[in-house]
């Protein structure tokens, strides 16, 4: 788990009482590279105050590892309360496993007719941002009603030009939303693989995504990213419904 906001590196500070839970939601791209930028803008954001946690829908929930799935269920102990931030320190970012998780939280907005991110709230509204990385067959039905855009990690190297169009063909033709496209990489011109996914969906779905590549190698590149992923996540509060007729988990 992660420290609480008592790390105010620029004299930021986080409380939840005052600002709204933030979600970003990333949708991997398999490399290292973009892997450890992530990690490295959590780890950023915490130390200016700003507490993350990682719903992780790249790995299901176990006995040995609970996770989301554990947290939403009425009988866990946390149906009433929102999970703590943890005091390990700054560089221990809370990471959760959420594949079976996100699948019921987005069946459980659709049963209340509210957005699944706003689902959330209750949970882990103690947190200031939470970052949901998972493939787009499980992101897109958590992304209903959504208003700001996924990240697309595209890998710089490697054969990931198809699986990053299919990623971003998805996540369109379900949500309506068009991917952000990010990158990492050293060189100074674009990455050919970003301009490949670019070029085919101008080509085929007429749309032109936003695009950002980033030196990993450079730490205030990384840390102006992380201030910017925190400014343009999407906010979520309680659900109307759920706030004027709470849930009886007695039963």
């Amino acid at each position: 788990m992660l420290e609480s906001s008592s790390h105010q590196g620029s004299g930021l500070q986080w409380q939840a009482a005052a600002n709204p839970l933030r979600v970003l939601s990333v949708l991997p791209g398999g490399d290292l590279a973009g892997t450890q930028a992530l990690w490295s803008a959590c780890t950023h954001l915490q130390q200016q105050g700003y507490p993350v946690i990682v719903l992780d829908g790249t790995e299901q929930e176990t006995a040995d590892a609970p996770g989301l799935q554990d947290l939403l269920q009425p009988h866990s102990g946390s149906g009433f309360g929102a999970l703590p931030v943890g005091t390990e320190g700054a560089h221990s970012v809370a990471t959760l496993p959420a594949a079976r998780g996100l699948l019921q939280l987005a069946h459980r907005a659709r049963q209340q007719g509210c957005r699944a991110l706003d689902l959330l709230h209750r949970h882990l509204r103690n947190h200031a941002l939470v970052i949901i990385i998972a493939p787009e067959q499980i992101l897109s039905p958590v992304l209903h009603g959504a208003s700001q855009s996924p990240l697309l990690m595209v890998p710089s190297q490697g054969r990931s030009v198809l699986r990053s169009y299919r990623a971003l063909k998805h996540m369109l033709m379900h949500t309506g939303l068009t991917a952000k496209l990010v990158s990492m990489s050293p060189d100074t011109g674009f990455a050919r693989n970003l301009q490949a996914v670019v070029q085919c969906a101008m080509h085929h779905l007429h749309v032109e995504p936003l695009v950002m590549q980033l030196n990993p190698d450079n730490p205030r590149q990384l840390q102006r990213w992380s201030l910017q992923c925190l400014e343009q996540a999407e906010a979520v509060g309680m659900p109307q419904q759920a706030a004027a007729q709470p849930t009886d988990w007695s039963h």
